[in-house]
């Protein structure tokens, strides 16, 4: 249960980092694909960070 808690934060830091490296290029984009993808992908990363907290919150109330 420790391992799976530490598992899940570990991905959690991973895909905020992953977000605010893809914010960083989006702002410095060159052209409009470049940006949108860029913001796309830090979406993405912050929906999948958001549903590993919420499943980390759910072990935490399962034990």
């Amino acid at each position: 249960m420790i391992q799976v808690r530490t598992e899940l934060g570990s991905l959690i830091r991973a895909c905020e980092d992953a977000a605010q490296t893809h914010i960083h290029y989006a702002r410095h984009a060159h052209t409009e694909f470049q940006r949108s993808f860029h913001e796309r992908r830090a979406a993405e990363a912050l929906q999948r960070a958001h549903r590993y907290r919420q499943e980390l919150q759910q072990l935490s109330h399962d034990s």
